[in-house]
């Protein structure tokens, strides 16, 4: 007999993450599991300047939207876009692309299965593009920031550089000061946590699309 693929959680869970037992159970982590994951995984397969963490872009990401005045449906969907890779490990985009179909076969069902536990599709859905290009800038802002990247001596990087539809990162932060960089993975851990639940809260008392203010990460 088989046994369908899982990994032990923070919380002692036993989480199938393939398989039959994944369709069956439908089971995904709490939000404060997601959170504690995510704060200790690390973007750029470890070779940013610092530890920098899932958790820690996907408040970057909440906060570029919330700054472009999109509404707090637009902000959770932001900060959960990555909520998949507690399950998956965060894997670089050239690796994704390497790996082909086999990665989509694998990732996409865990994505889909959170976003539906969370409530999450519509707004996904919604706000795709603006969640994507939020996301972009991200990206922009931490090669700017926490790599070692060099116009003149690195190749461009696609998904940013592309002649007519570049990517600009973003001027109001700096990830790279002393404050960001002694922060601890726990803070970052209850920063999503806090940040959740607030917009949460703010997502089931109104349907507005009226820019807000946010809590500091």
């Amino acid at each position: 007999m088989t046994t369908s693929p899982w990994i032990i959680t923070a919380d002692g869970t036993d989480q199938p993450i393939a398989g039959c037992q994944l369709l069956v159970t439908q089971r995904v982590p709490r939000i404060e599991v997601i959170a504690h994951s995510l704060a200790q995984i690390n973007r750029y397969t470890g070779h940013a300047t610092r530890p920098y963490s899932v958790a820690e872009h996907s408040l970057l990401v909440a906060d570029i939207l919330a700054a472009r005045g999109f509404d707090h449906h637009a902000q959770r969907a932001g900060l959960m876009h990555d909520a998949h890779e507690c399950l998956t490990g965060d894997v670089a985009t050239p690796i994704k692309q390497a790996l082909g179909v086999a990665w989509l076969a694998f990732e996409n069902p865990l994505a889909v299965l959170i976003r539906k536990h969370y409530g999450l599709t519509t707004a996904a859905t919604a706000y795709r593009d603006a969640i994507k290009h939020a996301d972009l800038t991200a990206l922009a802002t931490e090669r700017r920031d926490l790599t070692q990247h060099q116009p003149r001596r690195n190749q461009p990087w696609p998904v940013i550089d592309e002649p007519g539809t570049t990517v600009a990162p973003i001027d109001t932060a700096d990830l790279n000061n002393p404050a960001c960089a002694a922060m601890s993975w726990r803070h970052h851990r209850d920063a999503f946590i806090s940040r959740y639940y607030w917009l949460d809260a703010q997502c089931s008392t109104s349907t507005t699309t009226t820019a807000i203010e946010v809590p500091a990460a």
